[in-house]
C-alpha cells in the first residue's frame, strides 16, 4: 500500500510539473518571451563573425548532435529540436551559408569580418505534443559603433578632450602618427571648409592605431562605415581652437553625427537586445604589449557601460533591458588548456571595479573563455630541459605549415608595465582545421555549449 501511495504521489508530482511547465511556456508565449534577440559585438580582431557562424551552426545542428554540445544538452531536454534559418525583416542577412561554405571547403578559410549590422532568425521547434517554438534572433553589429555610445553623454568639447588625451598618451609610432595629424589640423584652424580633409587625416590615423593593436578608437564610423547614408563623423580638436571657424564647423558635425547616427543606432538596435555577448581577443591584446592591453581594457569597460541592464526583480518582463551578458575571451585555443583558468581570471580582473559592474546582478553576468572553432590540439614539447605544454596546428598564412609550438603562459591578473616579460607574450595565429566532416554537425570548439546555455538555455528548459 505504501509503495502504491508513493507511486501515486510521484505520478501526481510529475503531472503537476508537466502542467506547470506548459503553463509557464504559454505565459512566455503570451508575453512574447519565447522570442529573444541576441546581440553579438566584439573589439577589433575578436573573431565576431567566426563566433556568430559557429553559434548559428551549433543551434541548427545541436538538436540532433547532442554529444557535440554536452553542457548544452540538458537545456534541450528530452525533446528533439529542429531549427530553421530565416531572414530578419529589419536587417541585411548575416551570410551564414557563405561562411559555412568557406569553412567547410578544401582548404578551409576564415570568413571575412562583417562591417555593418546584419542578422538572422532561428526558429527552434521541439517535436513534442504542442510543437513548442522558440525564436532566436541574432544580430551582429560592429564593436566600433558600440564605443560611440559614449558620445551621447558628452558635448563636443568634452569628447575632444577625452579623445585627444588618449591619442597623446600613446607611445612610439602611434604617438608620432597622432602628432603628424594634429599638426595638420592646427594648420587648418581658420578654414571651416577643411573639415572633410581633417577628418580624412584623422581616419587614416585611427586605421594606423588599429593596425598597431589599439582598440579604444572613436568615432566608429570612420573604421566601420555604415552602408546606409549617415551624417559624416567628426574629428576631435584641441580647446585652443575653440571659437575658430574649423572648431565651430567640427562641433556642428559632432552634433549631427551624435544625433543622426549614434542615437538611432542605440534606439533601433541596442534598445531591442535581450541578451548580449561581447568578445575580446585577450591573448591578442597581450601579444600587442602593455599599451594595447590597457587600451583594450578601457575600451571593453566603455563598451559594457553602453547597455541598459535589468535591475528590478519581478519587473524584468516589463522592461526593455538586457537580461544576460556574456563577456568572452575568444581564440582560447591559442593557449594551452592548462591556461584556461588563468585566462578567465585575467578577463574578470581586467574589468574589476569598472563602473558598469554594479549595473547587473552577478547571476546574469558570466565571464568565459572560448574558441568558436578550435584550430589546435594539445601536445607536449621539451624545452629548457623540461616538458612544456604545447599546441599543434596549421599556422595562418601562405603555405599552411603544420607546427608544434609552446605559447606563453597567461597571467591570472593584469601585469604592471614593469612586470611585462622580456620579449612580450607570444601567441601564434592559426588557420582553420579541416571541417569537411562538420557541415551537418557543430564545429569543434571550446566552451561554446557554455555560451549557449547562458544565452538561451533558460528559454529552452
Amino acid at each position: 500500500m505504501q509503495e502504491d501511495a508513493a507511486a501515486a504521489l510521484r505520478q501526481a508530482a510529475d503531472w503537476a510539473r508537466t502542467r506547470a511547465g506548459a503553463a509557464r511556456r504559454l505565459a512566455r508565449a503570451a508575453l512574447g518571451l519565447d522570442r529573444m534577440r541576441i546581440g553579438v559585438a566584439g573589439l577589433s580582431g575578436a573573431g565576431k563573425t567566426v563566433f556568430t557562424t559557429s553559434l548559428v551552426h551549433a543551434l541548427v545542428n545541436g538538436g540532433s548532435r547532442r554529444a557535440d554540445l554536452p553542457l548544452f544538452a540538458a537545456a534541450l531536454g528530452a525533446a528533439r529540436w529542429r531549427a530553421s534559418v530565416e531572414p530578419l525583416p529589419d536587417l541585411p542577412p548575416f551570410p551564414y551559408a557563405a561562411h559555412l561554405d568557406g569553412l567547410t571547403s578544401d582548404p578551409p578559410a576564415w570568413p571575412q569580418p562583417t562591417r555593418a549590422p546584419c542578422g538572422l532568425r532561428l526558429e527552434l521547434v521541439a517535436e513534442e505534443p504542442g510543437a513548442r517554438r522558440v525564436a532566436i534572433e541574432i544580430v551582429d553589429y560592429p564593436g566600433e559603433w558600440l564605443l560611440d555610445l559614449d558620445l551621447l553623454d558628452l558635448d563636443y568639447a568634452a569628447w575632444s578632450a577625452a579623445a585627444l588625451e588618449r591619442l597623446q598618451a600613446h607611445r612610439g609610432e602611434a604617438r608620432e602618427a597622432a602628432g603628424v595629424w594634429l599638426g595638420q589640423a592646427l594648420e587648418a584652424a581658420d578654414d571651416a571648409g577643411a573639415c572633410a580633409r581633417v577628418v580624412g587625416g584623422y581616419a587614416a590615423t585611427l586605421s594606423h592605431l588599429r593596425a598597431a593593436g589599439l582598440s579604444f578608437l572613436q568615432p566608429g564610423a570612420l573604421l566601420a562605415p555604415p552602408a546606409a547614408p549617415a551624417p559624416p563623423p567628426p574629428a576631435p580638436l584641441p580647446a585652443t581652437l575653440a571659437g575658430g571657424p574649423l572648431y565651430r564647423a567640427m562641433a556642428a558635425r559632432f552634433v549631427a553625427y551624435r544625433d543622426g547616427f549614434v542615437l538611432p543606432f542605440r534606439r533601433d538596435h541596442l534598445a531591442r537586445i535581450d541578451r548580449q555577448i561581447v568578445l575580446v581577443d585577450l591573448t591578442g591584446t597581450l601579444a600587442n604589449g602593455p599599451e594595447a592591453f590597457a587600451d583594450a581594457r578601457a575600451a571593453l569597460a566603455a563598451s559594457l557601460r553602453a547597455f541598459r541592464y535589468r535591475r528590478i526583480p519581478g519587473l524584468d518582463a516589463l522592461r526593455g533591458r538586457i537580461a544576460r551578458v556574456l563577456v568572452a575571451a575568444t581564440k582560447i585555443d591559442h593557449v594551452a588548456t592548462s591556461q584556461y583558468l588563468n585566462a578567465r581570471a585575467l578577463l574578470a580582473d581586467a574589468l574589476a571595479g569598472s563602473a558598469w559592474a554594479g549595473s547587473i546582478a552577478r547571476d546574469r553576468l558570466r565571464f568565459e573563455v572560448l574558441a568558436a572553432i578550435r584550430s589546435t590540439e594539445d601536445g607536449w614539447m621539451r624545452r629548457d630541459g623540461a616538458q612544456r605544454a604545447a599546441l599543434r596546428g596549421v599556422l595562418r598564412g601562405p603555405g599552411g605549415v603544420l607546427r608544434m609550438l609552446v605559447p606563453s603562459d597567461v597571467p591570472p591578473q593584469a601585469p604592471a608595465a614593469a612586470d611585462w616579460p622580456e620579449g612580450g607574450f607570444v601567441y601564434a595565429q592559426f588557420a582553420p582545421p579541416d571541417l569537411r566532416g562538420h557541415r551537418a554537425r557543430p564545429f569543434p570548439n571550446v566552451n561554446l555549449d557554455k555560451a549557449l546555455d547562458h544565452l538561451v538555455g533558460d528559454r529552452l528548459r
